[in-house]
């Protein structure tokens, strides 16, 4: 035997043994990465990132699709609102009302706000505080219609706006509404809240040193025809990160993220 062959052959072998096992050492070690990953909850996740949150719901509950239709609203109805200037725009789906004399707030002025809307806004009872809009001539306080106590988010065809001039006096208001609202399928189990953050955290959305808030199951318009729309069970959230804030949705039912951007 030539010993020099010999030699040749065992270092190959003996290398050969080295790469092989040091692939499986190397593919072990990221499996066992990937698994303390997988297994890290989103609380330290958001830890890592220095991410303050306030405590998500814990419930997972059921929910169905809902369907509604956008409301044409009548001469009768009309009627009934008295000291107001009302007209109807776009196919009489949309209520314009000045008031003939303006509404002085106090200094509780929400309060004042949904005093007024109940006593004089049709289905005033139906819409829920949504957010404020700053602008030259006042303030906009703007209102989303509620279906069994949660929200319709940012939708267009259920919204109901008040005006409030610089002098603090409510002026006009403009409103459209859903009708005809009810449940479409079965209920089916929806994503919990802290699956719908770790949703936002997987797609990056979630920044270091950023903070979440105004958690929140609404509902979400995913189908919208020209007068009927279908909604979603929605997790709602507030993300800001130094100057800016954006308003995420995530679909509870397929985890599809919906988002606008606003400065703070």
């Amino acid at each position: 035997m030539d010993w020099s062959n010999t030699k040749t052959i065992f270092i190959i072998v003996f290398l050969v043994l080295d790469v092989f096992l040091l692939s499986v050492f190397l593919n072990r070690y990221s499996t066992s990465q990937f698994e303390f990953i997988k297994e890290a909850s989103i609380e330290d996740k958001l830890k890592s990132y220095n991410v303050e949150y306030e405590e998500l719901p814990e419930e997972v509950s059921k929910e169905p699709y809902i369907t509604g239709e956008v409301k044409t609203f009548t001469e009768r109805e009309i009627g009934e609102l008295s000291g107001q200037s009302v007209r109807l725009r776009q196919n009489d789906t949309n209520l314009v009302s000045y008031l003939k004399k303006p509404v002085k707030l106090g200094e509780n002025k929400m309060d004042d706000i949904r005093s007024f809307i109940e006593s004089n806004v049709l289905y005033g009872d139906q819409y829920s505080y949504w957010d404020t809009s700053e602008e030259k001539d006042g303030t906009t306080y703007i209102f989303y219609q509620y279906y069994q106590d949660r929200q319709m988010f940012e939708n267009i065809k259920a919204q109901l706006s008040i005006k409030v001039n610089r002098q603090g006096e409510i002026v006009s208001y403009h409103q459209m509404m859903l009708e005809k609202l009810m449940e479409n399928g079965e209920e089916e189990e929806i994503l919990s809240a802290h699956q719908a953050v770790q949703t936002l955290y997987l797609n990056g959305l979630i920044k270091p040193n950023s903070e979440i808030s105004n958690v929140e199951l609404g509902y979400y318009t995913v189908v919208q025809l020209t007068e009927t729309q279908v909604l979603s069970p929605t997790w709602y959230f507030k993300i800001k990160s130094g100057d800016e804030t954006e308003k995420m949705y995530v679909n509870a039912f397929d985890g599809s993220i919906y988002k606008n951007e606003e400065s703070s």
